[in-house]
């Protein structure tokens, strides 16, 4: 089983950030740093606005920028320790790469490389070592020309201890000798104090549990001056040791502070520092040295827990989160004047009603991360299924329900119109791009509305007379006839042109058998067909002198031989029948029939569009009654091209189709309305195809009005909805807020229509942590309860429980007690442990509990009990994750291994002597190995695909493998590198006919989420052939390779991790679409005739790669 890996949503989280400003330019800009890319923003009077973006490929492990030369300097880990220097150029709006030196040697010892303060600068590389070795925090110091790196670490006892090394070879340094601390800082920082009196003095702040430190680091060491010749020239001044060590002592001042962790940190001025904790808590902090270091902690308010702070100007900071929204906050100007009167304080004042809250400009980003359990759910019963994952941290969390598709943006709605089957944008004059009038019809009418900016009016048939309102509309379409405004209008009993501006008729025809049953239209020819109810067509010619009918033919010979649907574009004519749900294809305007086969649908055809979005390829849509869309590419003939048909169900018929027009930048797109609505678009010569958030759709029509391009107004069963469709590929998430609790896991059920999510709250005037299991509606977000578990217990699974009509949540809990190191105990009923996961099989019950795996017998009557235990399995280390699928049950424990298992059940036949009746009785049930797996170190998410043939497993390395089930051993198949610590995988339904196929999705701690594709062995070859060759040509930051970025790695054991196999990078390879004609033929035709690829290879390629971008 070949995988394909493709990317759904993005990392959202923030690791770094830096504002600063470029050469050549004043404009100052905001650096921010994801786990998978670089963003450049540029300040701007509104917000900021994003102008480069580069991805990266490693773990980034630092930010900063060269004051001199202006270089952005990054850090990357994985798969080696990596300075990338990178020259940004704000004219151009690029990045370029200055330098990149690899800090990694062979040996994995650590490295420090040296940078020389000004550009042109030198990079020396040199193997160091040093002795503290459980190493807390560490910085440089403040100057920088003291080249001095700060260390805090604990020794053998526990104890802090401070130490200063050189930088060039990190020898022990004069400047801070090595003392003990009284408590183990956190965090260093090292500061600049400024005075207006005195030179700045530079110092450090130790950040520990309530309190900071402040230590001198401008104390000179022990030195000796040459000697000076001549008269009263002697020798200079020394200082000992123990001398500068009681200087650094006297200088040290310990400040109590309201906060414990420090999460993130930047300094404003001179003077101020802001520093957020993690409970998101802002602080500003003002230092002085009149007449000795003395602090102030000033309360600013709550924020998003921050990872990175920075601040950009006029008060404005940048939060950057990895577990909330991003932030751009402002700091009140009467904040820092208070802080400075209370200077003299040792101590900050836990009292903050007096101090000013911040403002929250505006959220930079939606931030979905640390995405901690997932699952799929339907809660509006449509067949889209849509994604259900909760994150948080300490000051609380959220539930969230994502999916990906088109935005709407409601603008006016006009109720009491049911019944509309149709709906018509008209214009008043062909030239102009707004629509003046919307047709509205029922069976059995038609009614006129007159559209103006601000209002929209009811026009009586003493208005524009020659659009019948009696009878149902058809067809009403704005006609190109020279010196003329005007339009034709289709009803069942005749068709007519009309003069929209005397409201005239200018011209009609009646049919001669029969009512019209369908009709289209092409404006660029002037040509209308209609198809009667007695099997007729007839093409009719408009002029501007009036409509004469041009051919005509009869289906009469057929034995369904009415028309469903018509569809024109420029000389080709499609139809479909009633019956036998034939399509075929015809020319115009003689109507002759094409060369193709008529094709038949499994559906009757309701409806049908033909357009090429704008581009070279033609399209024929067919809307099913079924609830299916057909997307058919064709030739200019009208003839269905082969491997080039998509069918999208909808949910449910009937589906209206609307045409949007290309405008500006933004291309053709169409509308498709059935119990889901989507949109269909092309870019970059693919079909896309994105959900839109519209339900209740009766009939639509395309809709221009002033300021309000790819617009649509919709009819449902209450009225009408004018709106205009936005972003194509939004990430649409709907967050419910969980207050103070952060959630850990979460259940679905639903028969329940709710979900479990057990959470944890956390308080934050105490070190207490209370567990609870919470109850919220799926659709409105209601919360229907919660279950407060007993003291030091705490929640560690949910499963949705469903069997003969009994349905249920079962909660797993553990409880570890004072002085012990794992669970003794826990419940679904009472156990010997913590019970980690649960899974059902069949009506029983299957938990793993600490180092084993329990079956337990379910039994229903007026209510569901759990019976004693009838099976176990052990395994010697903590099992974590427990997956059933059909009859295959997997186990993956903490440490380092997967494992198959079978539930055997032993029966005896008892017979019933009185009425003959033999019922068989299961005596006994065991839990078998069938196969197991010691190389899966420290699994972290295990999931059973492809009907229980393969496993899959994540590492907390970030590799994932994955085994198939070989007779009764597992045989490795695939290995690959993430990057990322995986969640969960999630096993998607089966319902796609591509060859491509999505068969689940995982989610990880930095917010992705990922999808993994099947494809068959012989589009795996060709993929990864393309994958090979676009590596030798397509670098990532840094000239990276993309198979060393990707090879599998083992980063905490010594064991050499499996080689890259199995599995396409899907991300990477779909650059390839995005690529000019020229690059992809210098890929195609790289190397030898064995690697490169041909052009019947390519076509398949492509069409792959296009089915991995649109789904």
């Amino acid at each position: 089983m070949h995988l394909v890996t493709s990317t759904y949503n993005s990392p959202s989280a923030v690791v770094y950030s830096l504002a600063c400003s470029f050469r050549g330019s004043e404009e100052r800009y905001l650096v921010v740093c994801k786990t998978d890319k670089l963003e450049i923003h540029a300040l701007r009077s509104h917000g900021t606005e994003l102008v480069c973006e580069k991805e990266i490929w490693g773990a980034p492990k630092g930010l900063v920028q060269l004051e001199s030369s202006k270089h952005l300097i990054i850090a990357l880990d994985i798969p080696q320790a990596r300075i990338i220097a990178l020259d940004f150029d704000p004219h151009s709006e690029q990045i370029r790469l200055h330098h990149t030196s690899s800090i990694s040697p062979l040996t994995h010892r650590p490295s420090v490389v040296q940078i020389e303060p000004n550009a042109p600068y030198k990079v020396t590389e040199s193997d160091l070592r040093v002795h503290e070795l459980t190493i807390q925090t560490m910085c440089f110091t403040l100057p920088a020309s003291n080249n001095v790196v700060a260390i805090a670490y604990t020794d053998h006892s526990g104890h802090g201890r401070l130490i200063g090394r050189t930088g060039d070879k990190l020898d022990p340094s004069p400047l801070i000798p090595e003392k003990e601390l009284g408590t183990v800082p956190s965090l260093i920082i090292p500061v600049k104090i400024e005075a207006a009196s005195s030179e700045p003095t530079f110092g450090l702040l130790l950040f520990a549990d309530k309190d900071v430190t402040f230590l001198n680091t401008g104390i000179e060491p022990e030195v000796e001056e040459p000697r000076q010749s001549g008269k009263g020239k002697g020798k200079g001044k020394s200082r000992s040791k123990s001398e500068v060590k009681a200087a650094i002592q006297a200088s040290m001042v310990t400040i109590n502070v309201p906060f414990e962790i420090v999460t993130a940190w930047t300094q404003v001025d001179g003077t101020h520092l802001v520093v957020g904790d993690s409970f998101g808590q802002l602080y500003l902090l003002t230092m002085t040295m009149e007449p000795g270091f003395s602090m102030t902690c000033t309360p600013l308010g709550q924020v998003s827990v921050p990872s990175t702070i920075s601040y950009l100007a006029n008060n404005i900071l940048y939060i950057g989160s990895h577990s909330a929204p991003s932030q751009l906050v402002r700091i009140p100007e009467g904040v820092s004047k208070s802080a400075v009167e209370h200077l003299g304080r040792k101590h900050a004042s836990d009292d903050g009603d007096d101090n000013e809250s911040i403002e929250v400009v505006l959220n930079h980003n939606e931030n979905i991360a640390p995405i901690l359990d997932a699952t799929l759910i339907d809660a509006d019963g449509s067949g889209q299924a849509r994604i259900a994952a909760v994150s948080g941290d300490d000051t609380g969390g959220s539930l969230h329900i994502i999916h990906r598709g088109a935005s709407f943006r409601e603008s006016a709605v006009l109720s009491g119109l049911p019944h509309i089957e149709g709906l018509f944008a008209l214009k008043k004059y062909y030239n102009t791009p707004d629509h003046g009038y919307v047709v509205a019809t029922t069976n059995t009418g038609t009614y006129l509305f007159s559209v103006s900016p601000s209002e929209l009016t009811y026009l009586t048939s003493d208005d524009l007379p020659a659009i019948t309102r009696t009878a149902r509309t058809l067809l009403l379409e704005n006609l190109n006839l020279p010196g003329l405004d005007a339009a034709v209008h289709v009803t069942p009993n005749h068709v007519s042109v009309v003069d929209l501006i005397t409201g005239k008729s200018i011209s009609s025809w009646n049919p001669p058998k029969g009512d019209i049953t369908a009709a289209a239209v092409d404006v660029t020819t002037n040509l209308i067909c209609a198809a009667t109810s007695q099997g007729g067509l007839y093409c009719l010619g408009i002029q501007a002198g009036g409509m004469a009918k041009t051919s005509e033919c009869s289906f009469t010979s057929k034995a369904h031989s009415q028309v469903s649907a018509l569809a024109i574009y420029r000389n080709i004519l499609v139809a479909t029948f009633w019956g036998s749900n034939e399509t075929i294809s015809m020319t115009l305007p003689n109507l002759q029939p094409s060369n193709s086969t008529p094709a038949t649908e499994p559906s009757a055809v309701s409806a049908i569009l033909l357009s090429n979005f704008g581009e070279s390829q033609t399209y024929m849509i067919l809307a099913r009654l079924d609830g299916a869309l057909v997307v058919q590419a064709i030739s200019p003939e009208g003839v269905p091209l082969s491997n080039a048909r998509r069918v999208v169900p909808l949910g449910g018929g009937p589906i209206a189709l609307a045409s949007i027009p290309a405008q500006g930048n933004t291309g053709a797109r169409v509308v498709a309305a059935g119990k889901q609505t989507v949109i269909l678009s092309v870019l970059n010569r693919r079909l896309n195809v994105s959900s839109l958030p519209i339900t209740d759709v009766c009939a639509l029509s395309a809709f221009e009005a002033t300021g309000m391009q790819s617009s649509v107004v919709y009819a449902s069963s209450t009225g009408l909805t004018f709106g205009q469709i936005e972003q194509l590929d939004k990430l649409h998430v709907t967050s419910h807020h969980l207050g103070n609790d952060s959630p850990l896991c979460l259940g679905h059920h639903p028969q329940l229509s709710s979900f479990a999510i057990g959470c944890m709250r956390v308080a934050t005037t105490s070190d207490n942590e209370r567990y609870y299991i919470r109850f919220v509606d799926d659709s409105t977000f209601n919360d229907l309860g919660n279950i407060k578990l007993k003291f030091l217990e705490t929640v560690s699974s949910v499963l949705a429980y469903t069997y003969a009509g009994e349905s249920c949540f079962l909660v797993g809990t553990g409880k570890i007690l004072s002085g012990q190191n794992e669970a003794t105990e826990g419940r679904i009923l009472d156990v010997d442990g913590q019970v980690s996961s649960i899974q059902q099989y069949k009506q029983r019950i299957v938990a793993a509990i600490n180092d084993r795996v329990a079956v337990f017998d379910v039994t229903s009557g007026s209510t569901m009990n759990i019976e004693d235990q009838i099976a176990k399995w052990e395994r010697a280390y903590h099992i974590q994750t427990l997956v059933i699928r059909g009859d295959t049950i997997v186990v993956g424990d903490k440490l380092r291994s997967v494992a198959v298992l079978r539930l055997v059940e032993h029966f005896t036949d008892d017979e019933d002597d009185d009425m003959d009746i033999v019922e068989r009785r299961a005596t006994s049930v065991q839990l078998e190995t069938v196969a197991m797996d010691m190389a899966a170190i420290w699994p972290c998410a295990v999931e059973v695909l492809n009907g229980g043939t393969t496993i899959i497993a994540a590492q907390l390395d970030g590799n994932i493998l994955t085994w198939e089930v070989d007779g009764n051993r597992l045989e490795a198949r695939a290995a690959f590198y993430l990057g990322e610590t995986v969640n969960k995988f999630i096993v998607l339904p089966q319902r796609s006919t591509i060859s491509t196929r999505p068969v689940a999705l995982f989610v990880t701690n930095s917010g992705r989420i990922g999808m993994l594709y099947t494809v068959n062995d012989e589009d795996a070859l060709r993929l990864t052939r393309l994958e090979q060759q676009m590596d030798k040509f397509v670098k990532g930051l840094g000239k990276m390779r993309h198979s060393e970025w990707r090879a599998p790695k083992l980063l905490s054991a010594s064991k050499k991790p499996p080689p890259r196999r199995g599995v396409t990078d899907g991300d990477f390879i779909k650059k390839f679409l995005e690529l000019d004609d020229e690059h992809a033929q210098k890929i195609m035709s790289n190397g030898s005739a064995a690697e490169q690829i041909g052009r019947a290879d390519e076509e398949q390629i492509r069409r792959c790669l296009e089915e991995l971008a649109t789904n």
